[in-house]
């Protein structure tokens, strides 16, 4: 071990988007960080480790090329196998990760993630990488840093090990401390068998971590400046402890408990704890257990939590012919459960929702695939039932999963038509006007609107009007696209508000807001004055301070 004192690496995050786990930033997924732990743990010096994010390397690409020729091992971690769209990093792609193959001369060059998981591309990458690592990056390395071997009953104690050293990597970060950390509880799909389109079938290792394990690292995370985290790396939440039996699962809300107890203990300084994949056909299955596990999660949380739900298809026979676990009966039913237990709002916003995701280019689909979506989220709709997000994509094919061809015409069509009649109420009812959002972060600026996300799960693109911060501790929604929000800095005073603020007020207008400003009423009864006498009341109490 003495000689990996000397070895000098670095580590490229090409990100992460799995079904199980996302690791584009703000999130960090625990996969590099566990590898990074196991760099540490095979004495590999902290001052000959580096770390480059796939975006700080294309930024710079030439002077990091020759960067790399000084080091004696580039490991490159990389793998996308759900379809996406990314504001805060775009994930490498194969062409950029073939470069980085053929280019880097001296280095021991090394590829790991899921993308050594699908056979087409580990044919693609083999010649121009000395080494295409096991399933687990982490494990394989640190066995050949170490000339040891690993047993698959040892993989979650090392992984263990990992994940405590692991937190220091995200001081590396170019977006600390604006981070959250993706927190794995156990690996691979519990299901005896897997839907068809799903790369969570092709793991073959699987591990499942204690809520003692998981709190360590939170408290390593926070001792690092990390405070918000995410439940998101595991196919379901809820399956977390759970045993088979016959053929089913029987669900363990204690281990549950344990784990939100441990991590709310381990970070008194906590400000997100949210968390991604649920199964509905599990509430369906399992409905009192299920619901002690939704209050656990509701009441430990913080406001603003998602759990994204695979209905994928609300057509019988899409869902029949890929093997999906979940009906459009029992998604209906899960739905209507977490509403009522998750449904109740603190400050306002929801503490948790349903997201709901569909997949399109799937085995079965027909004309009538769309006209089922749509059909199921207006029953939705109008029977009041909230869902925080809607996510409608097109599979990422896979191994021998054939190519479903569709109309790209008639698709767009329908995500339209979601968006305008869906999306455009649901956001109204998960976000109505005059609820603030806390702690958002500017993403990009255009014209007189900041784009501004919260560090968490899904959270909602809001704009902000007319103010040019980084960061806003609050904000006052006032108004709603199909996909996105619009906010005011919150708190401020009249007097401080520009016309482009007053002009976004309901019921103000360009030309009433030019009149505001000229008149400069300096209380509540002047603006009132101005106004006409009908003018609403709530309004002007929710958005006019003096």
């Amino acid at each position: 071990m003495m000689k990996n004192t000397q070895l000098k690496i670095t580590v490229i995050d090409g990100y992460l988007d799995e079904p199980s786990c996302l690791g584009v930033p703000p999130y960090v997924s625990p996969h590099i960080r566990y590898l990074w732990g196991a760099l540490l743990e095979s004495n590999v010096s902290a001052d000959n480790l580096s770390y480059l994010s796939i975006d700080d390397f294309r930024a710079n690409k030439e002077n990091e090329f020759k960067k790399l020729e000084a080091v004696d091992i580039v490991i490159v971690i990389a793998g996308t196998t759900v379809p996406g769209h990314y504001l805060g990093g775009q994930p490498a792609t194969a062409a950029e990760i073939k470069e980085i193959g053929e280019k880097v001369f001296y280095p021991t060059k090394v590829l790991g993630g899921p993308i050594t998981l699908i056979e087409k591309m580990k044919a693609k990458f083999k010649d121009d990488y000395d080494i295409l690592t096991a399933e687990i990056a982490a494990v394989d390395i640190f066995e050949r840093l170490n000339e040891v071997e690993i047993s698959a009953p040892e993989i979650e104690k090392y992984i263990n090990q990992f994940a405590l050293g692991g937190a220091q990597l995200l001081k590396r970060h170019p977006n600390y401390p604006k981070i959250v950390a993706e927190l794995e509880t156990f690996r691979g799909c519990p299901r005896l068998s897997h839907c068809a389109f799903c790369s969570e079938r092709l793991k073959k290792l699987s591990y499942s971590r204690s809520p003692e394990a998981v709190a360590a690292e939170v408290k390593a995370l926070a001792a690092a400046g990390i405070h918000h985290y995410r439940l998101g790396s595991q196919t379901d939440l809820l399956l977390y402890g759970a045993e088979m039996d016959s053929g089913s699962f029987i669900l363990n809300p204690a281990q549950i408990r344990d784990l939100y107890q441990g991590i709310r203990q381990a970070d008194p300084g906590l400000k997100v704890l949210h968390m991604d994949n649920m199964n509905p056909a599990e509430i369906a299955r399992n409905p009192e257990k299920a619901a002690a596990i939704i209050e656990i999660i509701s009441k430990y949380n913080t406001a603003g939590d998602t759990a994204a739900f695979g209905l994928e298809s609300a057509d019988p026979e899409v869902l029949k012919k890929n093997n999906i676990d979940s009906s459009s009966r029992e998604n209906y039913f899960a739905i209507k459960l977490m509403n009522e237990i998750g449904g109740r709002r603190e400050n306002g916003i929801p503490k948790l929702l349903p997201g709901l995701n569909f997949l399109h280019g799937l085995i079965g689909e027909s004309r009538k695939t769309l006209e089922h979506n749509f059909q199921f989220l207006n029953k939705l709709l109008r029977d009041d039932l909230l869902l925080r997000r809607i996510n409608i994509r097109q599979v990422v094919r896979l191994g021998s999963y054939p190519e479903i061809k569709y109309s790209q015409r008639e698709f767009k069509k329908y995500k339209e038509k979601v968006n305008k009649k869906i999306n455009h109420q649901m956001l109204k009812k998960v976000f109505p006007r005059g609820v603030i959002l806390n702690d958002l972060y500017s993403e990009k600026k255009k014209g007189s609107l900041n784009y501004c996300r919260q560090l968490g799960t899904y959270p909602i693109l809001t704009a902000v009007i007319d103010q040019p911060d980084d960061f806003f501790e609050k904000a006052k929604v006032v108004d709603h696209g199909y996909r996105s929000i619009t906010a005011l800095k919150w708190p401020q005073k009249f007097s401080d508000l520009s016309k482009k603020e007053l002009e976004a007020v309901p019921g103000i207008g360009s030309k009433r807001a030019s009149r505001l400003i000229l008149e400069k009423p300096e209380n509540i009864e002047e603006l009132k004055t101005l106004l006409t006498p009908d003018f609403d009341q709530e309004t002007l109490a929710q958005f006019f301070k003096f």
